[in-house]
């Protein structure tokens, strides 16, 4: 999967910096909230007794796009989001799992229409864990836990989106709603410290599950200007 990713990603790039002279080209910026989740799997499939809730987060960035003709283009993507779920067992607090990512998006866009536009985009991403946390209340306490110890820091996953876009000022605005799923398992295992203070709970406190991926909904606004071409 991850041989597949790169390779697409080097064959867009490719078309992203070729001579652009005959292309139109813009950019923008976007954000908006991100419904994150978590996809949480036990090899032991007799273990049920556990749920995991999303949360509410954010994400925002801009983007550089190339159109190929009057319907298709390229789009170049970095983004800051925000990612996380909340693990829940009864048997144990619940963990409050966050973390602040740097992605980067390839996408191809398709759209139809004169003015109000239409599309659709799907790619893939590569996203880099900039921070991660684990929090969980204990003895009317609460502990917070450094989850860059126990995860992976690079995650490779495939993002899928539709949105309109309308004309405003001299380029368009626009609103897209999107579905990101992570295809790393970003469990590497291992053990940390929880602390709150001067308290600390030595680990092995683990992250839960055998495989941990990441996901959510997005609904994004923005702007987009043109460059010109054509």
């Amino acid at each position: 999967m991850k041989n597949s990713l790169c390779g697409f990603i080097t064959v867009l790039s490719i078309t992203l910096v070729m001579p652009v002279q005959a292309q139109k080209t813009y950019v923008g910026v976007l954000g908006g909230m991100n419904f994150a989740d978590l996809k949480i799997v036990f090899e032991d499939q007799t273990l049920t007794d556990h749920d995991v809730q999303s949360r509410t987060l954010f994400g925002v960035g801009g983007f550089f796009g190339i159109s190929l003709n009057e319907y298709l283009s390229v789009q170049l993507e970095p983004m800051y989001v925000s990612k996380g779920g909340v693990y829940t067992k009864p048997s144990i607090p619940d963990m409050t799992i966050s973390s602040s990512q740097l992605e980067v998006l390839l996408l191809l866009k398709g759209e139809i229409g004169e003015q109000v536009r239409p599309y659709i985009l799907a790619g893939p991403f590569v996203s880099f864990v900039l921070e991660a946390s684990l929090k969980a209340s204990m003895g009317g306490r609460e502990f917070e836990g450094n989850l860059l110890e126990i995860l992976k820091r690079t995650e490779y996953g495939a993002l899928f989106g539709a949105g309109i876009s309308i004309p405003a000022w001299k380029g368009y605005t626009f609103i897209e709603g999107r579905y990101a799923l992570g295809l790393t398992n970003m469990n590497k295992g291992g053990s940390l410290d929880l602390t709150d203070g001067s308290v600390v709970v030595a680990g092995p406190t683990t992250v839960p599950g055998d495989e941990i991926k990441t996901m959510g909904v997005q609904i994004m606004v923005g702007y987009q200007l043109s460059l010109g071409g054509w």
